[in-house]
């Protein structure tokens, strides 16, 4: 289970890679959307909104040890 300040790397398919940082954790949300997260493309840019994942995305992410 991720934490509120844990990060993760997105290596995705497009050949980006793509920084995560957990901003919010709700157990009560589907459990596809438990984790709420800050997402920065590799060249810095926000993406404008927090992003709601769950733990089928998240293993799917190399995290960062802080």
């Amino acid at each position: 289970m991720a934490k509120v300040g844990d990060k993760y790397i997105l290596h995705s398919m497009n050949g980006m890679d793509y920084d995560i940082e957990i901003v919010s954790v709700n157990e009560f949300r589907e459990p596809d959307m438990k984790y709420g997260a800050d997402v920065y493309d590799e060249n810095g840019v926000y993406a404008g909104d927090v992003m709601f994942f769950g733990d089928s995305f998240l293993s799917q992410c190399e995290k960062v040890d802080n």
